[in-house]
């Protein structure tokens, strides 16, 4: 309820039992009252206290919604960013399908359209996992620099104009980075499975610096079973012949070329300097390229698109015939300049389900299915961010990002190491996102970061 103004407050009661059966009631001062019960027969303590908690959640949810009248949510109370990961913990400890549907339903109000989304894309996902989340790994390298920002972005991307004089030294720093992990990688005999060169933009290095980092990356990153290799070229004014042929003698497999919108208007209004002629430009150039696949990036919701705006933007993309599709809805985050200046970015929640409902069709047209989902807060009509692939085309290393289920060694700016447990606990080691910082830093700091990774693997 992004909007909702409750004046000077309303009491919520809240009673909980759980000696016997679970029992919960939730009252609202001068509204409704909900009640819920739910068996504890065979619970541990701790399964107890998160069944009374997800109760208690529930039961908040269903007395708001009855005493203001509100238009049920079709996440129901799941307002983590990775839903997925609740479906995958759920078949994991013996739930069959039909048993999960019928939790999300009752434990947590997600409407059957999303409920069978959710295990549809589980589903397709349980191929990508391996018996330990350490063998094999994946690799992520950071390049926090773009041609300029755009308006709704949160990430650590710093425009060429403004901070181009930081590349050289961050380069360096990224290197020597990756020299030590390589070293490490061949210490410990580890298997990687996917690289994933993200920022930013990494194809705002161009030339022989390029080249040196992919062959740097092909030598001490890749190994005999790398499945996946992919760079971020998400503007499209970055890709020149030249960038292409230095990226597919690299090795590179996968690339992503992201238009956002297929409207010079919105594209002038967001921030990218780029027009629609320069995505149908690079997008040919790359297929010229023979780069095997390439992934397309749109976002709902942006400044004064309507339904016929998306509708337009995803003819275009049929038109091109990506091998992937990731449907984006608009998160306003803090950290972006949109958050702070465009309150009509906020559409109604029926238009935007409409636009997902476009986007979904238009992805099955052209042989897709969904393969990852993840969620933010503050996002478009409470809906969600969707990858659809071809058969054989889903990113390998956005499956495991996501669901946390593999160690991925993250190099770069804003890279964010993540050491998963056999029981799929995390620690997280995170390098600095400034250029600067991490290029004055990353030498002090790399021998205690490869330590900690050292000690993960061997115990």
């Amino acid at each position: 309820m992004p909007k909702a103004a409750f004046g000077d407050g309303r009491e919520v009661l809240i009673e909980a039992e759980s000696e016997d059966d679970l029992q919960v009631r939730v009252s609202i001062e001068g509204g409704e009252t909900w009640s819920g019960s739910d068996s504890a027969a065979g619970l541990s303590p701790k399964e107890r206290t998160q069944r009374i908690k997800e109760l208690v959640r529930l039961g908040i949810h269903r007395a708001l919604q009855a005493s203001y009248d509100l238009a049920p949510s079709p996440w129901g109370t799941l307002t983590g960013v990775r839903p997925t990961k609740l479906v995958h913990s759920l078949y994991d400890s013996g739930c069959d399908w039909t048993e999960i549907a019928a939790a999300l339903d009752a434990h947590y109000a997600v409407s059957p359209e999303k409920a069978e989304l959710l295990i549809d894309v589980a589903k397709r996902q349980r191929r990508f996992f391996h018996q330990t989340p350490n063998d094999p790994i994946s690799i992520y390298v950071g390049i926090p620099f773009c041609p300029t920002r755009c308006s709704y972005c949160s990430f650590a991307a710093y425009p060429l104009t403004s901070h181009g004089h930081l590349l050289k030294r961050f380069l360096s720093a990224l290197l020597l980075e990756i020299r030590a992990v390589g070293d490490l990688i061949r210490e410990l005999g580890l298997h990687v499975e996917s690289v994933y060169l993200g920022g930013g933009t990494p194809t705002t290095v161009t030339g022989s610096d390029l080249e040196e980092l992919l062959q740097l990356i092909s030598r001490h990153l890749l190994t005999a079973d790398t499945r996946e290799y992919t760079v971020e070229a998400g503007r499209p004014e970055t890709l020149s012949k030249e960038t292409l042929k230095i990226l597919k003698e690299a090795g590179v497999q996968r690339i992503s070329i992201n238009p956002q919108t297929m409207h010079d208007q919105t594209l002038q209004t967001i921030g990218r300097e780029h027009s629609v002629e320069d995505v149908h430009r690079a997008f040919a150039l790359a297929r010229q390229a023979e780069i095997p696949v390439i992934n397309m990036d749109i976002i709902l919701g942006l400044p004064r698109e309507r339904l016929g705006h998306v509708e337009h933007t995803l003819q275009e993309i049929k038109k091109l015939k990506p091998d992937n599709l990731t449907v984006h809805s608009l998160a306003l985050k803090r950290a972006s300049r949109l958050k702070n200046s465009l309150d009509e970015a906020h559409i109604a929640h029926a238009q935007g389900e409409a636009m997902v409902n476009l986007a979904r069709d238009a992805a099955q047209s052209m042989g897709m299915e969904p393969y990852y989902l993840y969620r933010q807060r503050h996002i478009f009509g409470g809906l969600e961010n969707i990858g659809y692939a071809r058969e054989g085309c889903a990113s390998v290393y956005n499956v495991q990002m996501m669901e946390e289920r593999q160690t991925i060694v993250a190099l770069g700016g804003g890279g964010m190491t993540k050491l998963v447990s056999p029981d799929l606990r995390l620690v997280r080691l995170a390098n600095p996102k400034c250029p600067a910082t991490y290029s004055q830093q990353v030498e002090a700091s790399l021998a205690e970061k490869l330590d900690q990774i050292r000690r993960h693997f061997l115990g």
